[in-house]
C-alpha cells in the first residue's frame, strides 16, 4: 500500500468524524521533511477555524505512526470555489448557483443554468424558464460560473 494511500486510511475516519469530507489529499516529499495538503469540504462550508481544529485532530492519529522521519508540515484548507463538480455530493452543496456542466460526450456543447435540484443520480438546471434534469452517469464534471 502506498504512504498516501495509508495516510488516507488513518485520517478520513477523523476528518469524517468531525463533520467534513475529504476531498483530495497531496503528499510532497522532499530529502529532509514531507508537506502533507488536506483539501476538505462540508454542507455547512469552510473556514480557517475549522482548517486548524482539522489539522490538530489529524496530527496525533499520523503522529502514533511514524511515517515521517524527517518530519513533515500538514496544510488543511477548502478546495476552493474553481474546483470542478463531479459527485453528487458536490452538486449538492451547490444548489441555489450557477454552474456550466460537461458530458462525457463531448459531441454535447456544455449546458449553463441555475442548479434547483441534486441527488445521487441526476441534477437538474434551470436554463431560462425551463428546467431539465441530467443524469449524473453522463456528467464529466460541473463548474460555478461567477
Amino acid at each position: 500500500m502506498s504512504l498516501k494511500k495509508k495516510i488516507e486510511e488513518l485520517i478520513t475516519p477523523v476528518i469524517e468524524d468531525e463533520g467534513y469530507e475529504l476531498v483530495e489529499l497531496k503528499l510532497s516529499r522532499y530529502k529532509k521533511s514531507s508537506r502533507l495538503q488536506l483539501f476538505v469540504d462540508s454542507d455547512h462550508g469552510v473556514n480557517i477555524d475549522n482548517c486548524a481544529r482539522l489539522s490538530k485532530a489529524v496530527e496525533p492519529v499520523l503522529e502514533g505512526e511514524d511515517m515521517f522521519p524527517y518530519g513533515y508540515v500538514i496544510e488543511v484548507s477548502s478546495p476552493g470555489l474553481d474546483r470542478p463538480l463531479t459527485t453528487a455530493r458536490d452538486f449538492k452543496r451547490r444548489i441555489g448557483e450557477r454552474v456550466r456542466i460537461y458530458f462525457n460526450d463531448t459531441d454535447l456543447p456544455p449546458a449553463e443554468g441555475e442548479l434547483v435540484a441534486a441527488d445521487e443520480r441526476c441534477i437538474e438546471l434551470r436554463i431560462d424558464d425551463n428546467s431539465s434534469k441530467y443524469d449524473l452517469v453522463n456528467i464529466r464534471m460541473g463548474k460555478i460560473i461567477f
